[in-house]
């Protein structure tokens, strides 16, 4: 009978061992579709911002000269626009993978890591959360500032 119950044992524990790496596979498949969803909205940001720095490029090549500057004001909202966007995916994607988002070079580090493996910037030991809060509002404040310097621009 011992030899029945290590048997019954054994089978429970690879029961168990299958569940977790199935379970395992689910959520790391799910991360991996947060990750191309996220990184397909940076995409689209970056491609809005390429689009307009064309229009830049060819409303000044019509006017030639600094004196169209107010003519530059909504392509240069537009942009800004964008990299606030940007600067919450980002976040977004940094949360998705637990890590934070360097101050210095805005690309994502690690949870854990001491220093960003792209720039070398010491980095606090902030809640995943709060670095996502703190980019969002970084990136409303930058869009709000682009919105009043359009009209400035215009005058």
């Amino acid at each position: 009978m011992e030899l029945k119950e290590k048997l019954t044992k054994l089978g429970g524990d690879v029961m168990n061992s299958a569940e977790k790496f199935a379970k395992g596979a689910v959520d790391g498949s799910k991360k991996m579709v947060e990750r191309v969803k996220i990184k397909n909205d940076i995409s689209k940001a970056e491609s809005k911002i390429n689009a307009a720095y064309i229009e830049i490029g060819k409303k000044y090549e019509e006017i030639y000269g600094n004196k169209g500057e107010a003519d530059f004001a909504e392509l240069l909202a537009q942009v800004a626009d964008a990299r606030a966007s940007i600067a919450v995916s980002r976040a977004e994607l940094a949360a998705v993978d637990s890590a934070a988002v360097c101050e210095n070079c805005g690309k994502y580090v690690q949870e854990g890591q001491r220093f960003c493996p792209h720039c070398g910037f010491k980095q606090e030991k902030p809640e995943v959360e709060d670095v996502e809060t703190e980019v969002v509002e970084e990136a409303a404040e930058a869009a709000a500032t682009a919105a009043e310097d359009a009209p400035a621009a215009e005058e």
